[in-house]
């Protein structure tokens, strides 16, 4: 287990359907044994899910972004563990293997085979996320050094928006980027590119396949269309 996944706590939530509350979750971490809640009170088993979270330096899941942070939000806002970095296997995984065009958690997921039916499992969802982070961070060690740098500032937009005063929201949402950029900084072993540095790698990347004149045109604004690019 590399660095930044042995310092990461791993998290999944399973919330009903019906009725949007969080009915269980798990979350894991390397030399401490796993946090289950089934039942019960929820807030209590918050608290201790933020007490867990202590000296960990990003909160790590699939889905984590769209799915389990808002439910967290919305449970209890003022939980320290939204303050920490996230960093989402599903957003990861179609650059780790763009490849695979079906990005369920599963462990074929590298071939692209579909989910098995089981009930959900928290505690292995947690572990798999772990499992899937790796195998990510493996397989991105290989891309090509202009594509990774072209990553880390698409990816990271967001962040460098609120730095110059452009973003606003909650803190959970502040923190969104902050984990792509532990990410990537910690893969590349440098900090995230300057705009020029990004743009010169981005248009040596689509330089034979796309327009230059609308590869100018799209990377001029902002990089607000970073995920999408």
């Amino acid at each position: 287990m590399d660095d930044l996944s042995a310092s990461c706590i791993a998290l999944d939530l399973e919330v009903g359907r019906k009725d949007g509350r969080i009915h269980a979750f798990a979350a894991v971490r390397k030399g401490a044994p796993p946090l289950i809640h089934r039942g019960g009170g929820l807030g209590p088993a918050l608290a201790r899910l933020d007490a867990y979270a202590q000296g960990a330096s990003c909160v790590l899941g699939h889905n984590l972004i769209a799915f389990d942070l808002p439910h967290l939000q919305a449970a209890n806002p003022n939980l320290r563990l939204l303050r920490l970095p996230p960093i989402d296997t599903l957003r990861l995984n179609p650059l780790a293997f763009p490849r695979n065009p079906y990005h369920h958690l599963v462990k074929h997921y590298q071939d692209g085979r579909l989910k098995r039916e089981r009930v959900n499992n928290p505690e292995l969802d947690a572990l798999l996320s772990l499992q899937l982070f790796a195998d990510q961070r493996k397989a991105l060690r290989t891309a090509p050094p202009d594509l990774l740098a072209a990553w880390h500032w698409l990816t990271t937009a967001e962040r460098a928006e609120e730095r110059d005063g452009g973003l606003a929201g909650s803190t959970a949402a502040k923190a969104r980027p902050a984990g792509f950029d532990a990410f990537f900084a910690t893969l590349r072993e440098a900090p995230r590119p300057s705009d020029a540095e990004a743009r010169e790698a981005i248009g040596q990347r689509l330089a034979e396949v796309a327009c230059r004149e609308q590869i100018r045109k799209v990377l001029e604004p902002s990089a607000r269309q970073g995920w999408a690019l």
